[in-house]
């Protein structure tokens, strides 16, 4: 464990998905406290980074104090939860969609604690959530992918089938058909947030089924589409630095807006129970710089994302968000 003091004002705690107990940075300062709880490493450039950078972009546009906590499994959420709120934590993010429950738990114990749980199945009138409405992108990343494939056949891999997986699922597939009404999108889910051999072996998989284009759900996939030379489409932040010569771009995720606007709403007393949900039309949501992989796509597909980009952007066309299940 690992203990840090930052600077004074408001704390921001982060709870996030679960590996091993993480680190802790404790605020020692009066004032609205706010923390994060994260289920996997913050420097996993993916889910558990676009909430450690969020938290940093609260604390630095606020002026504010954070703390989080990384490598939190479910069986210890409730428990970690608790203890930043009995601490006095004013605001805390549950970072995970298998931390909602415990989040409930604890919020009706501390019914003057604000907690903001990613995803949840059930608020409370002290608990929101917050979506991860990638799918928009994901649609865009679709279109891209089956305008890209040679084979007309690409790869989906992703962790569990919560909601916000199925929903980018679904928005993949409609847009590799909106593009090439022919194409085939196969998709694996390997039963784990993170278990990179597992995601890469399914990907490989998916490969050698034809799959010349792999959406990376899940961090492995791109070192599959480098094992087998394929473009992958990265996730959450810009992956191209992972496999400069594959990853033609990512569904960017910049947490901070939110995590600024809900951490502002407590202060100011006015936040409500509520999803909060930051996509394309609020900044949060875009595609990465193509870092010149651009020149291996078809001008037309590439004229035709950046319309469907722009279309989203302006509400002319919203994504369908569909989290049925598939089998």
């Amino acid at each position: 464990m690992m203990f840090g003091k930052l600077k004074a004002g408001l704390k921001v705690a982060l709870a996030v998905m679960p590996l091993a107990f993480g680190s802790i940075a404790i605020a020692e300062a009066d004032g609205l406290k706010v923390a994060m709880v994260l289920p996997g490493p913050i420097s996993d450039n993916d889910w558990n980074s676009v909430g450690y950078n969020g938290l940093q972009a609260a604390a630095k546009a606020l002026g504010v104090e954070v703390a989080y906590s990384e490598n939190v499994s479910d069986a210890d959420a409730e428990r970690i939860l608790r203890d930043y709120a009995s601490r006095g934590y004013g605001l805390i993010f549950a970072h995970s969609f298998s931390f909602g429950d415990a989040a409930l738990n604890v919020a009706e114990d501390f019914p003057n604690t604000t907690f903001m749980a990613g995803t949840a199945k059930e608020l409370a009138p002290n608990l929101g959530t917050y979506s991860n409405p990638d799918y928009q992108g994901a649609y865009l990343a679709g279109m891209l992918g089956a305008g890209a494939s040679k084979t007309k056949t690409i790869g989906w891999v992703g962790g569990m089938p919560a909601p916000n997986m199925l929903a980018n699922l679904h928005a993949y597939e409609a847009g590799a058909k909106e593009m090439v009404p022919d194409a085939k999108v196969l998709h694996t889910f390997i039963g784990s947030w993170f278990d990179p051999p597992k995601a890469k072996e399914a990907a490989i998989a998916q490969v050698e089924q034809g799959a010349d284009v792999l959406s990376a759900q899940g961090v492995g996939v791109i070192d599959a589409a480098i094992a087998k030379n394929v473009f992958a489409l990265g996730a959450m932040t810009d992956q191209n630095h992972l496999g400069p010569k594959v990853v033609l771009t990512s569904v960017t995720w910049d947490l901070g807006p939110l995590v600024t606007a809900v951490a502002k709403a407590v202060e100011d007393k006015n936040w409500k129970s509520q999803n909060w949900s930051y996509g394309i039309a609020q900044g949060s949501v875009k595609l990465a710089d193509f870092h010149g992989l651009d020149a291996g796509v078809p001008p037309e597909v590439l004229k035709a994302v950046q319309a469907k980009f722009e279309a989203i952007k302006s509400g002319a066309f919203t994504v369908p968000l569909d989290t049925s299940n598939v089998e």
